[in-house]
């Protein structure tokens, strides 16, 4: 036995030595071009499938290699794969450099498809990882302005919690919407709020239905795909980042101080008083009375600081010793007013408001798996009072090989967001920002000793008075947990199976305290209202594929099968009530059980989709290339034959720099690659789970017995929105790829449009919707990158991309109208005929709306042509019809002469300092016909560029976004301007508007109410070319040298200052519009987007 275990002994010694005597163990460092040491560099030894090692945190490396491997190869993010020979060496120096090539870019197709830049063949764009990194956003969709060619991203309000609004391509939908479809580690979701941009690793839009046929009915908008970070082999770090803001409020124009309020108001006043007796009353009740302007405040039973100065009177001469000012009644020469006035903005405006963000990463892994675990926390004090967005994140991935050909990857990650948008005392959001500068500034918010009072109303007072008599709560809260089995059968198979759930509930709860209504009074509203909501959704997501890869000499397959099994369940309940005896408790219980005090309801609802989907890449040479993808999707809430939808595509690519004719007859190309794709999508959006069923509703009680009668007529027989879009690109390569162009052409085509189909009224139900219309988006892409410096202490790239859309409405439901036009405008186009009875009739069409064969978008305004400088100037007959206070109408001298006493008393004369409109049809009056298209309300063209310039260890990284051909109409500040409100406060600018002293002015007379129409009319006046350049960042770093680093423990220190929405470069800068504004309308009231000033600090270990 002792024999047989000794001779056993030496068989193992001498294959173990002889394995040992197999390899050779080649260790040696791998830095950069400026000698700094690389960490994490990979080594894959030639002909090896895995990586044979990592370098360490000084540079680094010790591998054991097969004697008869003749080459190692080094890859690293941002630097090009470098190949080094062996020649018999067992220690090396290797030096690499920065990639100068966009091409060797690894991009994501989906379901785990990954393909370098070189051999896509659709249009797929990536994100840059500075985007989202660089400022402070609490949504990363924040961070896409002009990203990516043909992505149009709109920030219309400076919320911390605002979702903008991404449009690709012009969208799907009529009015130019519809939202791309978002897939996060597999996960769909609606949108992007409450991720981490930190957290994010790799982020692609795929824009061709070449690329996005593969996730079918969803993808007709396109697809943003979503990679979280995960750790690396043989490498290990700990990162801190940590991002200080403030915030600052961006106003565009000045408001009047008191003095000067007081002056226009009751001037304004006094001016319609004196020219149209109609009013006269009124006007003098106003001057006169307890208004912000007016002579008949008393203090201590006033709400606003004015009054009638008596020079006898003790009490004034105390209130001059606080604070209290003199003026001269601009209306009533010798007298004099007294009045304190206040900044409205500042008891609504918290600027700067003060911002967060801190995040804390680790990752890591070896030879049978890696980890990444971050957690995140961002806090952003809104621009308005008391508000705020609080985000908090946490993300675990990990992979582990259960055996050599089987690994388990496991992601869990949680997201909680808390807000409050508004103060519990604001109305709206746009009520509070048209409001919260153009209120009086003689409101009494404060007494004589600087202690908050409720000023004129609730919601239209001081916001800073009594807050905690509102307490609101809302939160949601995000569980993922996606477990995934990778089996790799034998060497060209791959079978993974995954479970993907997400849960999301929602909660809200509101409670009102009994709170002063009134301060001149002291009522109080003692309602004490009580409401809360929650709702929940829970999604299970389950994908099997199957891959095959193989190389056959110079031929390539990379093939996928799949399934994948949705099921989607909401449930939701609410309810509400009033009248709790205090304000300790908010219970709902508490709340008074008196008839029609309380409401309670509950919901729910499930849907399903099964799909089967495949994809299969070629390639020949690297030369020859095609792409070929399919879904078959069912989805459980279209009924019958319609709910299967079968959506392929196909794409081709041709390398013809890799053609032995190349080289000589094109020798300024690097690299030339013609591609193009075809691709059919669906869409079902907007269909509920149960819409097309059918559905009965309670009509109430008859003898006893609830009735019931169709509330929703069943639909069965509509069917899937069909979008087939052709693309052909060219993509350039030049100066050995330093110099990049992608050149794109697309034409998309929906069909099937989703249309409401009107029904006769003995029906019971107006209308039906049904599959009608037909639209086209189409246009070209263009994107620019470039190395353009690299040497040793010097780096510059910059790129460049745009988009050009067309959007046409090809076809319309049958409707009688020319065009079958819908919310179309009828005006006169300037041309006239004689009728059969020998009358002139104006010629007219349709403008704006949606019409078949025209580009949607259209502004349609009054034509605004300047001021009548004089009443001389008034032509004597003309009528202007529309646009008026209490729709009365306004006439020319001769006119208005020839009107009776009794007519007089509902009509105006034109007047010296009155707008001129437009007459189109010369016909001597201004009527709703008298509009024309001023422009279009989505730019045409949309794009971006950056720009990162560094000096050894000092970078400088610049982005902005811009779009053209569109225009915007700044409906604020003609509200603002023209005392639309008849109180509220109004700019400086208004100080150049006519008078009789300033006849040359820029803008037609202050009135009262805006009683002619000069300012508020839907008019070209306040229209401006909405053309951008805004600038989003601009960001100074500095890394400390990495043996300064060192000395701290540390592998990076970075330093950072940014400066995030600076501005914008527009005609519409000076307005209170932001020129972004995706409808050409302003509104009266928008959130400001904030300027922030960034302090950061970047440190890994």
């Amino acid at each position: 036995m002792k024999k047989i275990l000794l001779l056993m002994s030496l068989i193992l010694c001498v294959a173990f030595k002889g394995l040992a005597q197999d390899k050779v163990k080649i260790s040696g460092t791998v830095r950069d071009d400026k000698g700094e040491p690389l960490v994490g560099v990979q080594i894959i030894p030639q002909g090896a499938t895995q990586s044979g090692g990592l370098t360490d945190l000084d540079g680094n490396f010790s591998l054991m290699v097969p004697k008869g491997v003749k080459q190692l190869n080094f890859t690293y993010v941002g630097f090009a794969t470098h190949k080094v020979a062996i020649n018999g060496a067992t220690t090396l120096k290797v030096v690499m450099h920065e990639s100068t090539s966009a091409l060797d870019e690894v991009v994501v197709t989906g379901y785990g498809g990954k393909v370098r830049r070189n051999q896509v063949t659709n249009s797929i764009s990536t994100v840059k990882k500075e985007m989202l990194s660089v400022g402070v956003y609490s949504n990363p969709a924040q961070a896409l302005s002009g990203a990516v060619a043909g992505v149009r991203v709109t920030q219309t309000s400076g919320n911390p919690g605002a979702q903008p609004s991404i449009v690709i391509r012009g969208g799907t939908n009529l009015d130019g919407s519809g939202s791309p479809l978002y897939v996060i580690d597999g996960q769909l979701r609606d949108s992007m709020a409450d991720i981490n941009p930190e957290d994010i690793e790799d982020m692609q839009v795929l824009k061709d239905a070449g690329a996005t046929a593969i996730y079918g009915a969803r993808a007709s908008n396109g697809v943003v795909l979503i990679t979280t970070k995960s750790g690396k082999k043989g490498f290990s770090s700990l990162n801190v980042k940590v991002r200080t803001s403030w915030d600052f409020f961006n106003q565009a124009n000045t408001f009047m101080d008191a003095d000067r309020y007081i002056y226009w108001m009751r001037t304004a006043h006094q001016r319609i008083a004196e020219t149209y007796p109609r009013y006269r009353d009124a006007m003098l009740k106003y001057l006169s009375g307890t208004t912000p302007f007016g002579t008949g405040n008393v203090y201590g039973k006033a709400a606003y600081n004015v009054m009638s100065y008596d020079a006898q009177n003790a009490q004034h001469a105390e209130l001059l010793k606080k604070g209290w000012t003199l003026m001269n009644d601009p209306i009533n020469e010798g007298k004099q007013l007294i009045y304190r006035g206040i900044t409205p903005s500042h008891y609504a405006i918290n600027t700067p408001a003060f911002s967060q963000d801190y995040n804390v990463s680790m990752q890591g892994g070896n030879d049978r798996g890696t980890y990444y675990a971050g957690i995140g926390y961002n806090n952003q004090e809104g621009l308005a009072v008391t508000s705020f967005y609080r985000r908090y994140n946490f993300l675990f991935n990990g992979s582990y090989k259960i055996k050599p050909w089987l690994k388990s990857i496991s992601n869990f990650s949680f997201n909680r967001a808390n807000w409050q948008s508004m103060p519990g005392s604001a109305s709206d959001e746009q009520r509070y920002w048209g409001r919260a500068f153009s209120m009086a500034p003689t409101a009494r918010y404060i007494d004589e000793d600087g202690n908050n009072l409720l000023g004129p109303t609730v919601s239209e007072g001081n916001h800073l008075y009594q807050p905690e008599k509102w307490q609101r709560f809302n939160q949601t809260d995000k569980f993922t947990m996606v477990q995934t089995l990778e089996a790799n059968l034998g060497k060209h198979f791959t079978l993974k199976a995954s479970a993907n759930w997400l849960y999301s509930e929602s909660y809200g709860e509101s409670f009102t305290k009994d709170f002063l209504s009134n301060m001149l009074n002291n009522t109080r509203n003692t309602s004490r209202s009580s409401s809360a909501g929650f709702s929940r959704d829970w999604r299970q997501t389950y994908t099997a594929t199957l891959n095959y890869n193989q190389t056959f000499g110079k031929h390539h397959v990379d093939a996928l099968a799949g399934s994948e099994y949705l099921d989607v369940i909401d449930y939701g309940f609410d309810a509400s009530g009033s009248g709790a005896p205090t304000d300790d408790y908010a219970d709902l219980s508490l709340t008074t059980a008196e008839a029609n005090k309380r409401f309670i309801n509950s919901d729910h609802s499930e849907y399903r989709i099964l799909s089967y989907f495949g994809r299969a890449n070629y390639s020949y040479a690297d030369k020859y290339l095609a792409s070929a993808v399919f879904r078959y999707d069912g989805y459980s809430s279209l009924l019958g034959s319609n709910r299967w939808g079968f959506f392929p595509g196909i794409s081709t690519g041709w390398v013809f720099t890799k053609e032995g004719w190349a080289k000589d007859k094109l020798p300024f190309l690097s690299f030339g690659k013609l591609r193009a794709s075809f691709g059919i999508n669906g869409n079902a959006s907007g269909i509920g789970a149960y819409t097309l069923q059918g559905a009965y509703g309670s009509q109430g009680k008859y003898n006893g017995n609830v009735g019931f009668l169709i509330s929703t007529l069943p639909n069965p027989g509509l069917r899937w929105e069909k979008t087939i879009t052709r693309e052909a690109g060219l993509d350039l390569g030049f100066l050995q790829n330093k110099l990049n162009v992608n050149l794109t052409y697309y034409n998309r085509l929906t069909s099937d449009k989703y249309a409401d189909f009107s029904l006769t009224p003995t029906s019971g139900f107006s209308s039906i919707k049904n599959n009608n219309g037909e639209f086209r988006n189409q246009g070209i892409e263009l994107e620019v990158s470039a190395k353009l410096l690299e040497t040793k202490d010097w780096s510059w790239s910059a790129a460049l991309n745009a988009g050009i859309n067309k959007n046409t409405v090809v076809r319309l439901p049958d409707n009688g109208n020319k065009r079958n036009h819908q919310s179309a405008t009828l005006v006169y186009t300037g041309g006239s005929h004689k009728n059969d009875q020998g009358n002139i009739v104006y010629d007219t069409d349709y403008v704006g709306g949606y019409q078949e064969g025209q580009e949607p978008g259209d502004i349609v305004l009054y034509r605004y042509m300047g001021i009548y400088r004089s009443d001389d100037e008034v032509p004597g007959d003309l009528v202007v019809e529309t646009g008026q206070l209490n729709n009365l109408k306004m006439y020319g001298p001769k006119a208005y002469a020839a009107l009776t006493d009794e007519q007089k008393k509902n009509a105006l004369p034109i007047k010296a300092g009155d707008a001129i409109w437009k007459d189109i049809n010369g016909d001597g009056k201004i009527d709703q016909y008298d509009r024309e298209v001023i422009g279009k309300a989505t730019p045409r063209v949309t794009g971006g560029f950056n720009t990162t310039l560094r000096y050894k260890n000092l970078q400088l990284y610049v982005r902005t976004d811009y779009a053209l051909g569109h225009w915007v109409v700044d409906n604020s500040t003609a509200w603002i301007m023209g005392a639309a409100q008849g109180t509220y406060n109004t700019i400086t600018l208004t100080e150049d508007s006519f008078t009789e002293q300033n006849k040359n002015a820029a803008y037609p007379r202050y009135l009262w109410g805006d009683l002619v129409g000069n300012y508020r009319r839907w008019s070209s006046l306040y229209a401006y070319r909405g053309d951008y350049l805004a600038l989003r960042e601009l960001s100074l770093s500095y890394s400390l040298p990495q043996h300064w680093a060192k000395k701290l423990f540390c592998q990076n220190i970075t330093l950072s200052v940014t400066g995030q929405n600076l501005g914008y470069l527009s005609a519409a800068t000076k307005t209170m519009t932001i020129p972004e504004s995706s409808t050409g309308d302003g509104g009266y009231g928008q959130y400001p987007i904030p300027r922030k000033f960034i302090l950061g600090l970047n440190v890994t270990f």
